[in-house]
């Protein structure tokens, strides 16, 4: 071997550095699991939104304060945040505010909770701050669940479609890099044994300081759709989308100053005329005047991210008009209960006066028919004025501020009087009850409703024994009305709380299934809740949640 000889090795093939399948896990969206924020200075509503959520098997994070909440936000991204408007400090808008000031968390889903502030500028102020929904207090946890599912799904979707993108952007990365070493280690034999550029791996080629290429491998052409001289004819500015013009300009004279590009990403105008998604890097040669170019096609992973981004405004449209569904669906709710009644007290008032005036004209067959017309026109008046009820449950602005127990129910029971000695039945009120905190008008409803059932819903020949207690929780007070009535199955004991739910003929027990829906909205409204415990033919014992009363709240 002459001494002017040089031997070179051919380098691995990066074939064999690869996975032997190339598949990459990613785990599907019930794999994953969404991070829920709750902020509320109340410990018992935290608990109760908690209690709601928890069927949904998420990551469930709390705070009590705007300032922890923000301290969460920094470490943890959350699928939705639930943020109570009224806290000391740092109010709901506040916290809102800055929440939105960062980019990281400016398209958070926010839903802001609250038992007050619901005026038309205060909801357009949520709105404006980039909140998703507006809710007052009580919730409806079957609302509540819903509306956040929709945001923990989307999110997970969000995050598998992140995840999977990373996945595959890592594997390309991976053998993007195994490739690139394979043709570094070409190009440098090929350089050192004749300067001359050969066919590489992936999209190679060496340009000059004007953006032109010199030279190209067979990938360019497959990619871009050009032929090999008509690359070379071509420069980077004929080819680059006009809106990448001035990061290419940037690179170039970065480039001629000495300053290699670990990375660049652009769009290049294909053949077709369409434009694809290069990435790579650039490492210039002062001496030659040349600039060594690797590049792979990100357009699929581009194209990704594009669907991320589409599925976030589609979201955002979808809850706008959910938001507005269900401003129109309360205010339609209350206005044809409301305009109902008017109509229906003319076809009562003349139902009632053919039965008194017109009794004598009156055909048998006629006067079955009046007598049923007025009995209806009765029966819809009580459904409708349940029903505005119920509206007015859910709209109206309450005060909470300590009661004592046992001056509604004493009050009750004296209107109640003649029914109760009607029936004949035995109420027990087992003092003291003790105080909570609550609205004494919607408490006062609460209460009617529940001793009204189990004066009502009793056995034919047995009298009604009813007995009313307490017991004492932390942070809150259990309200019991237990009776001796005909029970309730298990399986119907969330129903009855469900708006227009009868278990009965109306004919042997009146109502218009509107009563228990009351209960719970009012308990709702309050903070609390509302339930059963009961068995068929052995009585129920309803139960009802309320605050108690801090201890800065005692009354001397």
């Amino acid at each position: 071997m002459n001494a002017n000889e040089v031997v070179l090795s051919e380098p691995a093939s990066p074939a064999t550095e690869f996975p032997s399948n190339g598949s990459v896990h990613s785990p599907g969206a019930s794999d994953l699991k969404a991070s829920i924020l709750l902020v509320d200075d109340r410990h018992d509503k935290l608990l109760a939104v908690e209690t709601i959520l928890s069927t949904l098997h998420q990551n469930i994070v709390t705070a009590t304060s705007g300032k922890e909440a923000l301290r969460r936000l920094l470490k943890e991204d959350f699928a939705v945040i639930l943020l109570d408007v009224s806290m000391p400090g740092m109010d709901g808008f506040e916290t809102a505010a800055l929440i939105r000031q960062r980019p990281r968390c400016e398209h958070t889903p926010i839903i802001f909770i609250t038992s007050i502030g619901n005026t038309e500028n205060q909801i357009s102020q949520g709105y404006a701050l980039g909140a998703v929904d507006y809710m007052l207090t009580p919730i409806v946890p079957e609302v509540l669940r819903t509306k956040v599912s929709v945001f923990v799904e989307l999110h997970k979707q969000t995050q598998l479609i992140k995840f999977q993108a990373e996945q595959l952007r890592q594997f390309e990365q991976y053998r993007y890099q195994q490739e690139l070493a394979y043709v570094a280690d070409r190009l440098e034999i090929e350089t050192r044994r004749n300067r001359f550029f050969t066919l590489a791996q992936d999209m190679l080629a060496i340009g000059n300081f004007d953006g032109g290429l010199l030279q190209v491998n067979a990938s360019w052409t497959k990619t871009m759709g050009y032929s090999e001289e008509e690359l070379k004819g071509l420069t980077g500015f004929d080819v680059v989308h006009p809106d990448d013009r001035e990061k290419l300009t940037a690179g170039l004279t970065a480039l001629k100053s000495g300053t290699a590009l670990p990375t660049f990403e652009g769009r290049f105008r294909h053949k077709n005329g369409s434009y694809i998604w290069l990435e790579g890097t650039a490492t210039p040669f002062l001496e030659e005047k040349l600039i060594y170019i690797f590049t792979r096609d990100i357009t699929r992973r581009k194209e990704a991210e594009e669907k991320i981004v589409h599925l976030n405004r589609e979201l955002e449209h979808r809850v706008a008009a959910l938001t507005e569904a269900n401003a129109e669906l309360e205010a339609f709710n209350y206005s044809i209960a409301h305009d109902l009644r008017t109509p229906l007290r003319s076809m009562s008032g003349f139902a009632r006066a053919l039965l008194e005036d017109e009794t004598a004209n009156l055909t048998p067959l006629g006067l079955e028919y009046a007598t049923r017309v007025a009995r209806s026109a009765k029966y819809m008046d009580s459904l409708l004025l349940d029903l505005l009820a119920y509206s007015r449950l859910a709209r109206a602005e309450m005060v909470p501020g300590p009661v004592n127990l046992e001056e509604p129910i004493n009050e009750l029971l004296t209107v109640l009087d003649q029914e109760i000695r009607e029936r004949k039945a035995k109420v027990e009120v087992n003092s003291p009850l003790g105080e909570v905190c609550a609205h004494t008008p919607t408490l006062k409803q609460i209460l009617s409703n529940l001793i009204g059932n189990s004066l009502k819903f009793t056995a034919q020949g047995r009298p009604p024994l009813l007995s009313i207690f307490t017991s004492k929780h932390p942070g809150f007070v259990r309200l019991w009305v237990e009776d001796n009535g005909i029970g309730i199955a298990p399986e119907y004991h969330e129903k009855i709380f469900g708006l227009f739910q009868r278990l009965h003929d109306s004919n042997n027990y009146p109502g218009t299934g509107i009563g228990l829906a009351l209960v719970k909205k009012g308990a709702e409204r309050m903070g609390g809740r509302a339930g059963v415990e009961s068995e068929l033919g052995k009585g129920s014992r309803f139960w009802v949640d309320l605050p108690a009363i801090e201890p800065s709240h005692d009354r001397k």
